[in-house]
């Protein structure tokens, strides 16, 4: 199976039995309820008035706010949690009893999380004040040779500012034009760094409001000191003393939330919950009421037909189900073999495909699997890849795009094993050189097929006959297409023609390698399927453009060879593998032979081969990726689907072990 087919549910029932369908249409997960507007004309005669669903927003409020305040404890449990967290992330197992029993206590958890929000709130707040009391430390120093009181600013007769300047500042300038005229003026540099120089200035009250617009001509800025008693000595040790004890009222806030860490589970078990319970809450927008009933519409996957008709007639709900009508926008739902599912990352990560188109995932798979084994081009590299795969499928309960994508790089590995073995790369010649230095013989690990090194222009053929091959797929999907939609004519004239111009002139061009016999027929191929493109091209337009619509058509040929070139990549990353990989073990030899010589060869084995694996593991990624969403794609493939998004239970945390889930991210 690609695209799983759906049909269309359209449900009335009582008003009384709408609490509990939701909550068995949530445990099911095979329906996507979508906004009802008008009533399916199968049910038309079931009402006679339909109203909007009046969703209870203080319900939703309470719920927001409920679920906003877990999110922030278990944010800050996080954050003080001494365990040491897995590699990857996955929702824990929890049997739907012990689910409903938290749910059940979940005052007991509201109180445990307004604690921890309380203790977080005290943290947050010290902190800003030891903030404060750091930044008013730095205020001060400059001024510890400054002895008089800071709150003292002032006498009965005179006036005492204290402040500061730019560095660059003339103080002697400065202190000439304050004293010019002035007898009762006294101005004092406290301290300087190099952002600043520190005064004090004393003047007669009198001469204060003069002797200031003076300073601030030279960029003066006053200091204010008015939440300060003493000198700056009394306020420094006393704000360091401060601190000290504010340092460690936090610490012992901190320890005490460390202390609440194993409440985290139960806490992330209460916002799952709340996350089921708003879900449910917001679904009933989608409905319409009368007084006593409510309808709703939702897509099924056909497969899932009979268990959503077997809930909706527990609930004594009257409901119709037909297939999607021509103009709908049906949600997209795949599913695919084992094998393949995988893979299903990749076309998720693209796009997913128009509900009426073809899935590309069961076509693609092994030759993304297969590009990739041949970009990487190393044994070792791929036993490296399957086993960490491995390992990490068998260690953790992956989900969704983690799980395919850790797996679908296991098949991958195990393609480069097989493209290695070939190829005759082991971590390069690694072994060779080994035995080299570490025991002084000579070994031949020979190439299964041949060494790409040896003979690039051997892997290039090759990778452009992949190619062609890959291409022709696409091609063959997409002449599958314009037939089941009844364009006989254009799979003919715009598919198969190209195989001839295409496959003719391979024939033509590069036949006589494997058999003279085969030049003369790809010529007459070539040109037969060159001449149904100049006379069918423009068959659709008028005038002149049914010739220029020909020439068109055949013009394209520019872009067959660019898209056949692309494949060339296969060889460039595939030789840049190996020949770092020798590279690597060439620098690791230099040492000679010997303990030393033997020590320093691992040594660089490790760290450059682990750098050619990563950086060429990802390089294979890539371009494995770009090859299937340029070349390929682009010969057939219809994107822009909706994902199928069922009524479910979307916890983050724990995954309810009894409930069904019928559709899947």
């Amino acid at each position: 199976m690609s695209i799983v087919k759906m049909k269309k549910a359209a449900v009335i029932g009582l008003d009384t039995e709408k609490e509990s369908l939701i909550a068995d249409l949530m445990d099911l997960g095979v329906m996507q309820i979508t906004q009802r507007e008008v009533m399916d004309e199968a049910l038309e005669d079931y009402s006679s008035k339909e109203l909007p669903q009046e969703v209870d927003e203080s319900i939703l409020a309470a719920l927001e706010l409920k679920i906003n305040e877990t999110s922030l404890a278990l944010e800050t449990l996080q954050k003080f949690n001494t365990q040491k967290e897995p590699l990857f992330f996955t929702r824990r197992a929890m049997k739907k009893k012990d689910f409903a029993d938290l749910w059940e206590n979940r005052e007991k958890t509201y109180e445990d999380v307004a604690h921890i929000l309380a203790l977080n709130d005290r943290r947050h707040k010290l902190r800003e004040l030891i903030n404060k009391k750091q930044a008013d430390l730095a205020a001060l120093r400059p001024w510890l040779v400054y002895d008089l009181p800071l709150e003292q600013r002032a006498t009965t007769n005179t006036r005492i500012n204290l402040g500061m300047l730019p560095a660059a500042a003339d103080v002697e300038s400065l202190r000439q034009r304050v004293y010019d005229g002035r007898e009762a003026v006294f101005l004092k540099e406290i301290n300087r760094d190099k952002d600043l120089i520190y005064l004090a200035v004393v003047t007669m009250n009198e001469n204060d409001e003069e002797v200031l617009n003076i300073l601030k001509q030279h960029g003066y800025t006053p200091v204010p000191f008015e939440d300060f008693s003493g000198t700056a000595e009394e306020n420094l040790r006393r704000i360091a003393e401060e601190i000290v004890a504010d340092e460690g009222e936090c610490s012992r806030i901190e320890e005490e939330i460390t202390k609440l860490c194993p409440l985290k589970e139960s806490v992330e078990a209460v916002y799952d919950r709340l996350i089921v319970e708003r879900d449910k809450e917001k679904v009933k927008e989608k409905l319409l009421n009368t007084k006593r009933t409510f309808t709703l519409e939702g897509w099924v996957p056909e497969s899932c037909q009979e268990a959503a008709a077997k809930t909706l007639e527990k609930h004594g709900c009257c409901y119709a189900f037909r297939d999607p009508k021509e103009d709908e926008n049906v949600p997209v739902l795949t599913e695919n073999s084992g094998l393949v599912d995988p893979f299903e990352a990749i076309t998720e990560m693209y796009s997913l495909p128009d509900y009426r188109g073809v899935d590309p995932t069961k076509y693609f798979a092994f030759f993304y699997a297969m590009f990739f084994g041949i970009m990487l081009s190393d044994a070792g590299y791929g036993i490296v890849i399957a086993i960490a795969c491995f390992v990490v499928l068998h260690r953790y309960a992956l989900e969704g795009m983690t799980y395919r994508m850790i797996k679908m790089f296991f098949y991958c590995g195990l393609s480069t094993v097989f493209w290695g073995a070939l190829f005759g790369g082991w971590f390069g010649d690694f072994f060779q050189v080994a035995a080299r230095v570490m025991f002084g013989k000579e070994i031949t690990i020979p190439a299964l097929w041949f060494n790409p090194i040896e003979d690039p222009t051997k892997l290039l053929i090759w990778s452009l006959i992949f190619g062609v091959i890959h291409l022709f797929l696409g091609m063959g999907i997409k002449a599958s297409m314009l037939i089941k939609r009844g364009q006989w004519k254009d799979a003919v004239f715009d598919i198969f023609s190209w195989y001839m111009v295409i496959g003719g002139a391979a024939m033509w061009l590069a036949g006589s390698s494997i058999s003279q016999a085969l030049v003369k027929p790809g010529m007459y191929i070539a040109v037969l399927g060159a001449a149904i493109l100049l006379l069918t091209g423009g068959r659709n337009n008028k005038g002149i453009g049914k010739v220029t619509g020909g020439l068109s058509s055949l013009y394209n040929i520019t872009s067959y060879i660019s898209d056949i070139l692309s494949y060339s990549r296969l060889l460039a990353l595939g030789l840049a593998t190996g020949v770092i990989a020798n590279v690597v073990n060439t620098m690791g030899s230099l040492k000679g032979s010997g303990l030393a010589g033997t020590i320093i060869l691992l040594i660089v084995f490790a760290f450059g081969h682990t750098f050619n694996l990563a950086i060429n593991a990802l390089g294979a990624f890539v371009h494995s990726s770009r090859l299937q969403y340029i070349e390929f794609f682009g010969k057939f493939y219809e994107d822009g689907g909706d994902e199928f998004d069922p009524l479910r239970k979307n916890t983050k945390y724990v995954r309810v072990v009894e409930d069904t889930d019928g559709g899947r991210k």
